[in-house]
């Protein structure tokens, strides 16, 4: 379990993991992978290089399609790196049996479900080509060249690395929340 942080502390960790993945974004690209890492370094998760290694390809609606945003997925695996079970026969959620008396579902399975929540909150969908459309007015074609270049005119790398800043900012806050293992 992480240290109790007062409300000063919190936000100067929001505010610097937010920065952190926002500028890790705009100088190497890969959402994912960059949300990932500023998650890892601010909350001192578990380093391991074929993580990292592993979230590669999960940039640009996960390698270009248009999929589901990079940055969410890099968000989901930070918050399993601290939160998530080491072995397969421990139980998926920590604390199984703090039950939320509303649902009866684990209390940590709701505070999951709640980063979802905030995540369509703050940008209306899971998929990068419907986010691109929200923060730039239209999604842009990274295998085509002409699309590529005026993405990068039109201020693409700027807006997406925003994106991937308040990702790491979204799922800072459920990690502050969630159990720790």
């Amino acid at each position: 379990m992480a240290p109790e942080m007062t409300p000063e502390e919190k936000q100067e960790s929001l505010d610097k993991v937010e920065r952190r993945a926002s500028a890790y974004n705009y100088e190497f690209s890969g959402c994912g992978q960059m949300v990932a890492l500023a998650l890892q370094q601010e909350f001192k998760l578990p380093w391991n290089p074929q993580v990292f290694k592993s979230a590669s390809f999960i940039g640009r609606g996960t390698s270009g399609v248009g999929g589901t945003c990079g940055a969410l997925i890099g968000g989901i695996l930070a918050i399993g790196l601290a939160s998530g079970r080491d072995k397969i026969e421990d139980a998926i959620y920590p604390n199984l049996d703090d039950k939320d008396p509303n649902t009866g579902f684990p209390k940590s399975l709701e505070t999951i479900r709640k980063y979802y929540k905030k995540w369509m909150d703050e940008f209306g969908s899971f998929s990068c080509r419907e986010i691109q459309q929200k923060v730039l007015g239209k999604s842009y074609d990274p295998y085509n060249k002409e699309e590529s270049a005026k993405f990068e005119e039109e201020g693409g790398r700027e807006k997406c690395s925003d994106v991937a800043g308040k990702a790491a900012r979204i799922a800072a806050e459920i990690i502050m929340e969630m159990p720790r293992r």
